[in-house]
């Protein structure tokens, strides 16, 4: 039955191709376009929120409904901040990947010393995009914070390191 379906579409496109070469490229075309419809479908998009909406994504994080004990937001593959729960406690890290999120380390660095938050920076031996011998640096604030404090602290961060506002849309990525 499931072969049928696939000679009727060979039927239907192959009387028009008259030559062997023709038929072979037609055949080509067909498979890419299946294949990419089909990569399509496989590729899963990231859910969106505006920070309005970020309690409820850390409360699926809480209740372990997430991939790994973390998630992060990004408005712009720049302002990415995550949220790690371990031991019933969120706490908040920035990874400067790329060069251009390296200024907001210092950033980060002043907002927290300014809001008595405990800071270290480690590393997860990822290379970063820019020149470096070094793995890309992670600033870790320490917040120990309840779901509802840890929304706010998000919040905070991005408007007041980040500049955006409540109207931005943020990819929450795994």
């Amino acid at each position: 039955m499931k072969y049928r379906r696939y000679w009727c579409v060979y039927k239907q496109v192959m009387p028009y191709c008259k030559k062997p070469n023709q038929r072979i490229k037609r055949l080509m075309k067909i498979f890419s376009v299946l294949m990419s419809l089909f990569l399509a479908s496989c590729i899963s998009k990231a859910d969106q929120i505006k920070i309005g909406g970020l309690k409820s994504a850390l409360s699926k994080l809480k209740d372990g409904q997430t991939e790994y004990n973390f998630i992060g937001i990004t408005s712009n593959g720049i302002d990415c901040i995550y949220f790690v729960y371990e031991n019933g406690e969120f706490n908040l890290e920035f990874e400067a990947m790329s060069e251009e999120q390296l200024p907001f380390i210092k950033k980060l660095e002043k907002f927290a010393k300014f809001n008595k938050l405990k800071i270290s920076v480690t590393t997860y031996n990822n290379t970063p995009s820019y020149k470096s011998d070094k793995p890309a640096p992670v600033l870790r604030m320490e917040t120990k914070s309840t779901l509802d404090n840890a929304s706010v602290w998000g919040e905070k961060i991005e408007a007041e390191v980040f500049k955006n506002d409540k109207a931005t849309i943020y990819d929450v990525v795994p």
